[in-house]
């Protein structure tokens, strides 16, 4: 309950500042708005010489592309000010006051700041994933609901993990946002069903660098197209992400020496 309270008062307080600067929130939404839309005309495009791109329609892939802009929403709303915060506690040594306070140090560090303005994008995957659902008339199960939340939430936490473990590369190196743009620029690829990818390629994104469990399975899922055993096997990979992230984090820490010291 304590770190729930904690998270609590991390995300209301980020809401409050960022709801101070109300033209940059509404900025922000206009822009996704024209992100959601510009992203959905580059599919049709490809779309407008073939029916099918992989074995995936025009309305399968869109659910595909809504699952980036949530996975893309994730990483800007909840991880990337923290990834660079950390940083800069580490440079000014005021890791030491996150370090000495009576919670987990990676908790604090890495869900402290959010930014609200990027939960928009986090909507518009939303909005294109039922648009794309609406247009196929599928109609998911209880279970298929429940595989789908599942596998997102893994994919959330894969992200998580990996985009935290990059960061915590600042303990030794200056500058980790270069680091960091690895992770979005490996996402892209996702933007496209595994399917409509040369074979080594699908391979590479599903079995060594698993993007497709971040957008392509989820979508598999809610459509009906994967058996329910495949998104365990993402779990796999979720979870063995978020164990070296927090072996690595305690890692690092072991060998911190403050700068203010």
């Amino acid at each position: 309950m304590k770190y729930a309270h904690l998270l609590a008062l991390f995300i209301r307080t980020s809401v409050m500042t960022g709801l101070e600067y109300r033209a940059n929130f509404i900025g922000a939404m206009v822009m996704t708005v024209v992100e959601v839309v510009w992203s959905a005309a580059s599919v049709l495009l490809f779309y407008s010489f073939t029916d099918t791109l992989g074995g995936w329609t025009f309305n399968e892939t869109l659910v595909v592309v809504g699952l980036l802009f949530v996975a893309f929403g994730f990483l800007d709303a909840v991880i990337w000010k923290n990834v660079i915060e950390l940083g800069q506690h580490i440079r000014k040594g005021t890791l030491d006051f996150i370090l000495t306070k009576p919670v987990n140090s990676q908790f604090h560090a890495t869900l402290q700041h959010y930014r609200v303005d990027r939960v928009a994008s986090i909507l518009g995957g939303v909005f294109l994933i039922c648009y794309g659902l609406a247009q196929l008339g599928a109609s998911p199960s209880a279970g298929q609901m429940a595989l789908f939340v599942l596998l997102v939430t893994g994919a959330l936490l894969l992200l998580y993990s990996a985009l935290i473990m990059l960061g915590t590369l600042a303990f030794w190196v200056v500058e980790v946002e270069s680091f960091g743009e690895i992770v979005f620029a490996l996402l892209e690829i996702g933007r496209f069903p595994t399917a409509a990818l040369p074979e080594p390629l699908r391979v590479i994104m599903t079995f060594i660098i698993p993007i497709a469990f971040v957008t392509t399975v989820p979508a598999e899922v809610i459509i009906g197209r994967i058996t329910p055993q495949f998104v365990f096997y993402g779990w796999v990979f979720a979870v063995g992400a978020f164990i070296a992230c927090v072996w690595f984090w305690n890692f690092a820490v072991r060998r911190y020496s403050s700068a203010s010291s």
